[in-house]
């Protein structure tokens, strides 16, 4: 049997993992193609006081349940030529040891094998394979069009593979460094409504101003619970006392 106490602390539990939720997304807020975390806790709690009701994790349950906010950031121009974002829901796709991997941070780069690779060292998967840069080409010399075909001086190199995952795309799950894994169950079609932007980067859909008032809201519900919490004890403790001194 769930008791009020015990239902309080599992309410506070759930919201410092909001808390850590909340500095997760500051700590990222500069971070390429980032994606903010959210949890339902803090939202249902803040529409229970809304309602007038109880300001306490006594009154009902609420279940801390994260997300992933997949909203697009703001573009920027970085005039590089190896910088990509991609305007639409989908991702640049990863070829790894762990198996493929989905981004959005396209700051791209070439490895000593003169492959396209991301900012982490791993290949960008291609349509027919790994990208080639041969060595006499230069970063300026390099250009990708709106579909994700990488050409040097004209002559096409390879095809960048962009995929999307349609209602799905709230299957995937983080998988660091700015990626995401797909179950297996999961297969990604061809993006069709996504664009290539080349000498652009995607900004990091994080808002500071609402992360920034997300974390004293969560701060001062911490507070306010913790304040019942300890009233409650100490009305035990009164109750303890009578009962011995009867």
């Amino acid at each position: 049997m769930t008791t009020p106490v015990s239902q309080m602390a599992t309410g506070l539990r759930a919201l410092m993992q909001d808390y850590e939720t909340v500095t997760h997304n500051l700590a990222n807020s500069s971070t390429a193609g980032f994606k903010r975390r959210v949890n339902s806790f803090s939202a249902e709690l803040a529409r229970q006081q809304r309602l007038g009701e109880q300001r306490s994790l006594m009154n009902g349950r609420i279940d801390a349940n994260g997300a992933i906010d997949f909203t697009q950031g703001v573009l920027s121009c970085t005039e590089r030529p190896l910088d990509i974002a991609l305007e639409g829901n989908g991702f640049i796709a990863l070829d790894t040891p762990q198996g493929p991997l989905y981004t959005r941070n396209g700051a791209l780069s070439i490895n000593l094998l003169n492959q396209l690779v991301d900012g982490s060292g791993r290949l960008v998967s291609g349509q027919n394979g790994p990208i080639v840069i041969p060595a006499a080409v230069t970063e300026s010399d390099i250009r990708i069009d709106a579909g994700g075909t990488v050409y040097a001086n004209e002559v096409e190199l390879g095809r960048i593979r962009v995929v999307e995952f349609g209602d799905a795309i709230d299957s995937l799950t983080p998988a660091g460094h700015g990626c995401f894994k797909a179950p297996r169950n999961q297969v990604p079609r061809e993006a069709t409504e996504t664009k290539v932007r080349q000498g652009y980067q995607e900004n990091s859909n994080v808002q500071m101003v609402h992360e920034l008032t997300g974390l004293i809201s969560l701060s001062r519900m911490y507070e306010a619970n913790i304040n019942v919490l300890r009233k409650n004890r100490e009305n035990s403790a009164t109750l303890l006392e009578v009962a011995r001194n009867a």
